[in-house]
């Protein structure tokens, strides 16, 4: 079960994106120490968050990965409207206005990609700053292998029984991933006292080959605006969205993935 929940804060506060790592040291100190010791321990996080804005009021949004993260997470007592939240480094209470959360099955994630028929244009967008590492090195500008390495790195770590890397599939999808427009900046992202250059903005991709890639192309994009893409998603980095193109979309609203068809 994919979860997301959008925690509605009040208004005037001074935060910005860079602010989401105090919400994870308040996340952090809510949970069981044990189970914070597994998430130290592990590198691939089964959660991301990060902050951001909607109509000036600063948004925080947590995204469980597993249902086992979920039940830490989110255990009593929980975040409710009206519920504060302590960032202790700004020593400010904040007070959650309103929330609302979003739950995907696996199955609905499958039928909504993998298993229908979906558009070959697709709009990505890198929501928060975001950067990858490669061979201990930040590379600050997005590249399909990169961006999709990280997603199926992901995706391997939370579906364990349906693994999707195999040999030559990075390769696959350099050779039938375009990029045919991008609107990008560099930016940064300060953490504990450490600044991470990075980027963000929008890719816009375009998908050649079999409609099965097309799908596994949405199944892994759509993943990851709850995953994150690229490093310290647990932090605030690396919010991912999608913006489909698609005709057929538009005209099936009730549908607002991919157009539906029936799984073999």
């Amino acid at each position: 079960m994919l979860l997301r929940m959008k925690y509605y804060l009040q208004r005037g506060l001074p935060l910005s994106y860079h602010s989401a790592s105090l919400f994870q040291g308040a996340l952090m100190q809510r949970i069981d120490p044990a189970y914070g010791e597994v998430l130290h321990r592990s590198e691939l996080k089964p959660y991301s968050q990060y902050l951001t804005f909607h109509k000036g009021r600063p948004v925080w949004v947590l995204q469980l990965l597993t249902d086992e993260a979920a039940s830490h997470l989110l255990a009593p007592p929980q975040l409710t409207a009206g519920s504060t939240i302590l960032l202790e480094r700004l020593d400010l209470q904040v007070e959650i206005a309103a929330v609302s959360q979003d739950r995907l099955t696996h199955e609905e994630l499958l039928q909504r990609t993998f298993f229908a028929s979906c558009p070959r244009t697709i709009k990505i967008r890198f929501a928060t700053p975001t950067a990858f590492k490669v061979q201990g090195r930040y590379q600050i500008y997005p590249t399909i292998r990169h961006i999709f390495g990280s997603l199926i790195q992901k995706y391997d770590a939370v579906y364990t029984q349906t693994e999707i890397m195999e040999d030559g599939l990075l390769e696959d999808l350099q050779k039938l991933i375009s990029v045919i427009g991008y609107d990008l900046r560099s930016t940064s992202f300060s953490v504990e006292g450490v600044t991470i250059p990075s980027f963000m903005g929008t890719l816009l991709l375009k998908i050649a080959g079999p409609q099965q890639l097309v799908n596994l192309v949405h199944l892994l994009l759509r993943f990851g605006t709850y995953a994150g893409v690229g490093i310290k998603t647990a932090m605030g980095m690396g919010a991912l969205q999608v913006i489909e193109r698609s005709d057929i979309q538009n005209a099936r609203k009730s549908m607002p993935d991919c157009h539906r068809r029936t799984a073999p």
